[in-house]
């Protein structure tokens, strides 16, 4: 066993004993969760380039949010030839991160790894570490900082840092809008990104503005991108570092699969020499999707029309 999967071991079991004594149902009990429908896997290989970007999932029950998930899984499903990657930047589950939520969202989900695909996701102002832990306890083992969410995605061509910008109140009934990283989280990406010469995007639930993390980034010469959600509006950016340089960090907010606002997914092909994000959204609404035979107002679709299809490019920066 090497270290790498030696420590993530140890998380799994802290993490683990600290639910049982908190009367937690023991996370093995959860690994056999019904799905919602097992899919075949495609014929043909993974594409390791093709990643696939999703946000603000929202998942309750019995809402319109699993509905619209449901078809972003089986959108990805019919790529030929299909992503290697899903990331998921938070706000899997919806308002109080209930377990019966994320029991939820994993069954959307199932199909995905079932046909091979990694499935990564982050943590948003809606979720609870521990209760997606309970239900996604594998996931929750691959975390690189104890008592946080996260990861990183290893791709040939770039890696993804997925931050954990999450603030938990003590109170269940009740959600902290804003993000923020702590100090630890802040050294972890400095002496992570210390000489990193491969390109690599940082992403988290929440803006640069609300982690902070610009001054980490900009000392990164690799660092290519900065990517979240949270919005649920497609939007790309370019801030600058200071107005005495030439330099500028290339950002990217991504939809929502579902909840409110723009509704899609992102697809981000890694080229040689720079990657690719493409919108692909299916519908707008604001607060909640029309009922049936209810006129879509004129302004909700022509900003479908305009968005789907949208792209931003990011240059893969590397070290001189």
């Amino acid at each position: 066993m090497n270290r790498r999967n030696f420590l993530a071991s140890l998380t799994a079991l802290s993490m683990q004993g600290a639910l049982v004594q908190a009367g937690a149902e023991p996370l093995g009990s959860l690994m056999s969760l019904p799905k919602r429908q097992k899919a075949t896997k495609a014929s043909g290989r993974l594409d390791e380039n093709e990643v696939v970007l999703i946000s603000d999932m929202h998942v309750l029950a019995g809402s319109h949010t699993p509905d619209r998930l449901t078809r972003v899984v089986d959108e990805v499903l019919a790529m030929r030839p299909l992503p290697a990657n899903v990331i998921g930047l938070g706000d899997l589950a919806n308002l109080y991160g209930h377990v019966e939520d994320y029991e939820c969202a994993r069954r959307l989900l199932q199909p995905l790894e079932d046909a091979g695909i990694q499935v990564t996701l982050g943590m948003g102002n809606h979720d609870r570490r521990d209760n997606f832990a309970r239900v996604f306890p594998e996931k929750a083992a691959q975390t690189r900082l104890s008592g946080r969410m996260v990861f990183v995605v290893e791709t040939p061509r770039a890696d993804f840092i997925l931050l954990d910008s999450l603030q938990e109140d003590p109170d269940r009934g009740k959600w902290i809008t804003p993000g923020a990283i702590n100090e630890e989280q802040a050294q972890w990406l400095r002496d992570t990104l210390s000489g990193y010469s491969k390109p690599v995007f940082v992403m988290a639930h929440h803006s640069h503005a609300e982690t902070k993390v610009r001054p980490i980034l900009k000392e990164c010469l690799s660092c290519c991108g900065y990517i979240y959600g949270h919005e649920h509006h497609w939007h790309c950016d370019w801030p600058i570092f200071g107005w005495g340089q030439r330099d500028l960090l290339r950002t990217l907010c991504l939809p929502s699969t579902g909840y409110w606002g723009d509704i899609g997914y992102t697809v981000l092909r890694l080229g040689e020499d720079h990657a690719t994000a493409t919108l692909h959204q299916s519908d707008f609404f604001f607060n909640y999707p029309l009922k049936e035979g209810e006129e879509k107002p004129l302004q909700w679709s022509l900003l479908v029309e305009n968005n789907d299809g949208q792209e931003c490019s990011f240059a893969y920066r590397r070290p001189a």
